[in-house]
């Protein structure tokens, strides 16, 4: 019975002069829901639409000024809120679930904000999760939105503090915080300079959803990727020969094992492999510079074939390996934050032995799994060559697709274990993993070593910030095939031949750098609004966006650049000496405590002297030469009495200064701009009578 009160028994109204202002709760509440802006594409539904009409009712009481839930009613929606947090995310820790759950909290936290005490913790509350934002995307544009609001909530923190007065408008709480922004960015610019960079690895893990491409490769899989344009990773090239984006692969896992229409990785590509790396002379040598966004998965990228382990400037330790099938992976842990790396490919691959277990794995098809319609069509394709004739095989499939009315669509529709035998001889049509799945289980038919290789092709050349941007849409899969004659594998991409004429299809299968089979068939797609602008509108749009690329390829290189090699060797100029790391905490706190100094100082200041002050100061030392001393309790009313006491000819003017002095201290209006030219003339009026009398008396 005592619970059941506690929850419906009517709660007391708290008292209106201690609840906060009907101003500063509806800027505290929509400071709360912008904050929340860049967290509804990870937030579930539910979640949102129960923020939105929580807010609602709680701004429906405020304005009513209707009594508050109780306590306990309060705890009893943060249990509910736990249990649909965990039944959505099977955990509240992590990123997604620990920021939802903490939006929610905050939400039913407003149903207590009873005194300003409950509004500065909202305030820092609100602090945290617009910072969290970060953790899921450092785009230029999502840091200055968290700039924005953090001045808004140091605005808002500022009236709390000044007692939530009237005259406090949010323009001059703007203006006071945009101060206070000022003063800590010499702090910030010093640590950022100056404190030691840390290179070790993090144990914190955000828990995250893989983006983008995934470890296996099923029909449709890479199609789904085809409309999204967020950026994977754009690159910068240290070695003068470029290659022509139509021939740029960006290679990221090879796949090996076949079963059931899905394609995995297997365990071939777990052992290291020697970095065999071309001279500095070498033309096929091309080295990269690649700063990659956060994909949760442990594999890295670089253009077919890297030859090099990637390098980290940022890590102190071996941050990536190679690994036999020409891939990047990182040994332990899995890319949770945006990184840059140096790595350095080659477009000659050299030759290389093909071990047993490899041409096993390379010629696996699971048992009965196969259709025998598919089996025959192959056959057919292979009839009348011996099996020496690999190229020619090659060829042949690759006509088939070329004559056989295939078509290339970003919706295919064709999933599950089936799928093979309706895309070759019904649908005909479908996205690259499509036709590379189909090409590589064509070969493993006739005995021809074959693997899928899943990553990106192309790029978008940003010519003000000289750097290749490679997108999500850029997603691809193309095959390798195990050529004996040349002992290595040889990249064959059949998506290609779809937009090649009948003498673009070679002789030799082969691809090379130049190789015709190496032009992925483009698809530029226009956005639903582009395709209503004239001309110069489009153009005017696509120079917006190499712009502000640019604009966020400079500033990634401003704080990626500065490493711990880069401070060090600016630690070094300003003579720290070899070892700078001591030397460089120990300047930053020196510096913060410094910095905490003069904040002291000025925060302790004595406030400046009004003109009122000044001139009841002038009258207090006149009358102290006069016999006449103020004592340290006496207020302006009550001394200027007493003056009045002692000099009755001027009683009217010093009790007229004591009502002046006193409205100005603690009168509940500001004064008057006339009131000092007042008070100085009364002073003077003071003055000129007591040194008559003077001078009458020395008569």
């Amino acid at each position: 019975m005592a619970l059941w009160s506690a929850l419906f028994a009517r709660p007391a109204q708290t008292p209106l002069v201690a609840r906060p202002s009907l101003t500063l709760f509806f800027l505290v509440s929509g400071a709360f829901i912008l904050t929340l802006v860049p967290h509804v594409v990870q937030f579930p539904v539910w979640l949102s639409v129960m923020v939105v009409v929580a807010m609602l009712l709680r701004a429906i009481i405020e304005v009513y000024r209707l009594p508050l839930p109780s306590t306990t009613f309060c705890g009893i929606l943060a249990i509910i809120l736990f249990g649909a947090i965990f039944w959505q995310f099977k955990t509240v820790a992590g990123r997604e679930a620990g920021t939802a759950f903490t939006a929610g909290l905050l939400a039913i936290k407003f149903y207590e904000l009873r005194r300003p005490r409950d509004v500065a913790l909202i305030i820092f509350s609100c602090f945290f999760v617009v910072m969290s934002a970060l953790l899921y995307s450092q785009v230029l544009e999502l840091f200055i939105y968290c700039l924005i609001m953090m001045w808004v909530l140091t605005a808002l923190l500022l009236r709390v503090h000044t007692g939530d007065l009237p005259q406090d408008r949010l323009l001059r709480m703007l203006a006071q915080s945009g101060l206070v922004f000022l003063q800590a960015l010499p702090l910030a610019f010093l640590l950022f300079l100056f404190f030691p960079r840390y290179t070790g690895k993090l144990t914190l893990s955000l828990d995250e959803s893989p983006i983008g491409l995934a470890d296996t490769v099923a029909p449709g899989s890479i199609a789904k990727l085809a409309q999204d344009d967020s950026e994977a990773m754009y690159v910068q090239f240290a070695s003068g020969n470029v290659p022509t984006t139509d021939t740029m692969y960006w290679r990221a896992l090879v796949l090996w094992d076949y079963k059931d229409g899905i394609w995995t990785q297997g365990d071939l590509d777990s052992r290291p492999k020697a970095p065999a790396v071309p001279d500095p002379g070498d033309p096929s040598r091309i080295q990269q510079e690649i700063t990659i966004r956060p994909h949760n998965h442990k594999w890295l990228f670089a253009l077919d074939v890297p030859v090099s382990i990637p390098v980290n400037k940022a890590e102190s330790d071996v941050w990536a390996t190679l690994l036999r099938g020409d891939i990047l992976q990182l040994p332990t842990g899995k890319l949770d934050h945006t990184a840059r790396y140096d790595v350095i490919s080659s477009t000659l691959r050299p030759e290389e032995e093909l071990n047993p277990y490899e041409m096993k794995s390379a010629l696996q098809l699971p048992d009965n799994q196969i259709d025998p319609s598919v089996k025959d069509k192959a056959d057919q394709l292979h009839e009348g060559l011996t099996d020496d004739q690999e190229e020619e095989y090659i060829y042949a499939v690759l006509k088939y697709f070329h004559h056989g009315g295939f078509t290339y669509s970003a919706v295919p529709g064709m999933q599950g274990k089936d799928w093979l035998p309706d895309f070759l001889f019904k649908s005909k049509t479908g996205f690259c993993e499509h036709f590379a799945s189909a090409f590589a289980v064509l070969m493993r038919l006739e005995h021809i070593p074959a693997r899928l290789v899943v990553g990106y092709q192309g790029a978008d050349y940003n010519p003000y910030s000289d750097h290749y941007l490679v997108s999500q849409s850029n997603a691809h899969a193309w095959d390798e095939v195990w050529l004996k004659a040349k002992r290595k594998w040889v990249r064959i991409d059949p998506t290609a031949i779809l937009a090649m004429s009948e003498e673009g299809l070679p002789a030799n299968a082969s691809a090379s750098a130049n190789d015709p089979l190496s032009i992925q068939i483009s698809h530029h797609r226009t956005a639903s609004l582009e395709s209503y602008l004239p001309p110069w509108a489009r153009d005017s749009l696509k120079e917006f966006q190499l712009r502000r690329e640019q604009v966020e390829a400079n500033w990634d290189n401003l704080v990626f650049s500065y490493d711990p090699e880069a401070q060090s060797r600016l630690a070094q100029a300003l003579g720290f000496g070899e070892q700078a790391r001591a030397g460089l905490l120990l300047a930053c706190l020196i510096s913060a405590a410094l910095c905490l100094l003069v904040f002291q100082k000025w925060m302790t200041r004595k406030p400046s002297i009004s003109p009122v002050e000044n001139l009841y100061a002038a009258f207090c030392r006149n009358m102290a030469r006069r016999g006449i001393p103020r004592a340290a309790w006496e207020g302006p009313l009550a001394y200027t009495e007493r003056v009045a006491e002692a000099f009755p000819d001027d009683k009217l003017a010093i009790h007229r200064v004591g009502s002046i002095v006193a409205h100005a201290r603690y009168g509940p209006t500001p004064v008057n701009p006339a009131t000092p030219h007042d008070l100085k003339s009364l002073l003077t009026l003071i003055t000129a009578s007591q040194a008559a009398a003077s001078s009458r008396e020395r008569g």
